[in-house]
């Protein structure tokens, strides 16, 4: 089986286990990188590379490491939750207006999506403040970070409460200008340091 990382080409023995060759993807990726995806004879492998290697590992003849420095993941992170916040930002308008008016199965189960999104924006927080690069106002980050932790509380203690308008008044007024915040700050970010694929 051929490595591929970058330029470098290794030659692995034909009965390496899968063990084998995630140590050698390591060794290569060295800190420096952090892991993506692979491209095993032309298939792109993103769900669970490793299970993949000890099914197909004597098959692979060609196996090329896909890896992004920690600047090229942070964007890439931070374009997702930027595409997210898009999205949802209209959506949390009508999930304001339904418990408003009495929430119906619909307006719980986006509510609970909102909940899931809410708690994937504050795992990307967490996850980029452990790299050993930040973007330059990531203080912001962090404040809103906080301010995440203390609206997630305030929902909860209202849902307990079955207070559907201090749910709804807390959509309004701080789950949303905070989504709007959050966005403006990685807009920033990406347009001052980090790069955009697609200008259209």
């Amino acid at each position: 089986m051929e490595l591929l990382f970058q330029k470098q080409i290794i030659q692995l023995e034909q009965y390496q286990t899968a063990e084998q060759i995630i140590e050698q993807i390591n060794t290569l990726l060295n800190n420096s990188y952090y892991f993506s995806h692979f491209v095993a004879d032309g298939k792109e492998v993103y769900e669970d590379p490793e299970n993949y290697l000890k099914e197909n590992a004597a098959q692979i003849e060609k196996l090329e490491v896909i890896a992004r420095t920690a600047k090229e993941l942070t964007y890439d992170i931070l374009l997702s939750a930027e595409e997210y916040l898009k999205r949802a930002l209209p959506e949390l308008s009508i999930l304001t207006d339904g418990f408003y008016n009495n929430p119906s199965t619909h307006h719980w189960t986006n509510f609970d999506h909102m909940l899931e999104g809410m708690q994937w924006l504050n795992q990307i927080i967490i996850s980029i403040d452990q790299m050993k690069e930040k973007p330059a106002n990531w203080d912001e980050y962090l404040k809103l970070s906080a301010t995440l932790q203390n609206e997630v509380k305030g929902l909860e203690e209202a849902v307990e409460n079955a207070d559907h308008i201090l749910v709804a008044d807390l959509i309004q007024y701080e789950i949303k200008p905070f989504y709007e915040s959050l966005e403006k700050e990685i807009s920033t970010t990406i347009d001052t340091e980090g790069t955009r694929h697609d200008t259209n």
